[in-house]
């Protein structure tokens, strides 16, 4: 078995609760040391992987003296706003540099008192495609319950841009961490939208006449409800 992980396929070892009852074992294979991971997740009928929730690679290393450490690929994370190094979703320091990392719940209750930031309690959101003479652009608006919305751009024409919106929005709002979303144009992201999640929470803020972006809070568990969910 590969790096000395002994795993059966036919009795997986998923490790976490199974959460909604349509959710089933299925095999994510990581992208940095290839072990095949076993997560709860949901597949088409044919099997095709549609979402999981893994965090963080089960695979092991054992060096020649014996010491074994766990892979350190995260499936699902946050940043450090310090160092930038990714930590499990439910870290309340870095484990990098140590840092608090901001709590959901605080960073919430304090945009709630702004006058000027607006708190979304995210029920949906929509793609739009569509280009100028500054190159191809993604807009994503993200509504509530009530119809209230905000949207974001990204442009898609240079390298950096696509990049970043790698990093800003598909790592983040992808249902299947560590599969690679397959694209080049923006029209691609569209055809696989029902691979992509919408945050739990918005949190934008006013600059000039309109609303930016500034905080989108995934995985959500505190004291706030969601969106389509009875307290």
């Amino acid at each position: 078995d590969y790096a000395g992980n002994p795993h059966d396929l036919y009795a997986p070892e998923v490790g976490t609760p199974k959460g909604k009852s349509d959710n089933v074992p299925v095999q994510v294979f990581c992208p940095a040391c290839g072990f095949a991971n076993t997560f709860w997740g949901k597949t088409t009928a044919d099997g095709t992987l549609i979402e999981h929730f893994g965090r963080r690679c089960q695979g092991w290393f054992e060096d020649d003296e014996g010491h074994r450490e766990q892979c350190d690929f995260r499936f699902r994370f946050k940043n450090c706003p310090q160092c930038n190094a990714e930590n499990d979703i439910a870290a309340r320091r870095c484990r990098e540099c140590d840092t608090i990392l901001v709590d959901p719940d605080d960073m919430l209750k304090a945009a709630l008192k702004l006058k000027d930031a607006l708190v979304l309690r995210c029920s949906g959101m929509d793609l739009q495609h569509g280009a100028d003479d500054k190159g191809a652009w993604l807009k994503i608006t993200y509504y509530d319950e009530d119809g209230a919305d905000v949207s974001e751009r990204f442009r898609l024409h240079t390298p950096a841009q696509r990049t970043a919106f790698e990093q800003l929005f598909i790592r983040p709002h992808t249902r299947t961490p560590g599969v690679p979303l397959r694209w080049i144009t923006p029209a691609d992201i569209l055809a696989q939208q029902a691979l992509l999640r919408h945050p739990d929470f918005v949190v934008a803020r006013m600059k000039g006449q309109y609303w930016q972006v500034r905080e989108k809070v995934f995985d959500y568990q505190g004291r706030f409800r969601r969106a389509n969910e009875l307290r």
